[in-house]
């Protein structure tokens, strides 16, 4: 009973040092980080999603969709840290495909289809997202 009694004291008295040092939240912070790559959310209509891939590469995959998927490119632009292109389905609804730098290696994709949320938007918002990253 006593050992146990100090583990337990050890142990709390780690955990206490690390977190005081920040150490504790900047791994759990990374756990987190490293673990959302992927993971696809909705949200008011927009899938959102950040991706192990870089801005340019995921450029050059929003264009390849667009065209491959027959849509017409109505706006585009580019820098360093963002990028959106705007197109229009064979039926005249709005594709907007925002970009946002993360990290050299990382990149937030949004997609958005029409103007309100449906399955058929999110359908699309799904095909679009699954063309793109068989493009990385």
């Amino acid at each position: 009973m006593k050992q146990l009694r100090m583990f337990v004291l050890l142990v709390s008295f780690v955990s206490v040092s690390l977190l005081l040092q920040g150490c504790a939240a900047v791994l759990v912070g990374g756990v987190i980080a490293g673990t959302a790559y992927g993971t696809v959310k909705y949200s008011r209509n927009t899938l959102s999603v950040t991706e192990q891939v870089t801005l340019n590469k995921a450029w050059a995959s929003a264009n390849a969709t667009v065209k491959a998927l027959g849509y017409r490119a109505t706006a585009s632009g580019k820098d360093s840290s963002t990028a959106r292109l705007d197109a229009k389905t064979a039926k005249d609804q709005p594709v907007r495909i925002d970009l946002t730098f993360k990290s050299e290696t990382s990149t937030e994709i949004e997609i958005t289809v029409g103007t309100f949320e449906s399955p058929d938007n999110r359908a699309k918002e799904d095909q679009i997202y699954n063309q793109m990253k068989s493009r990385f």
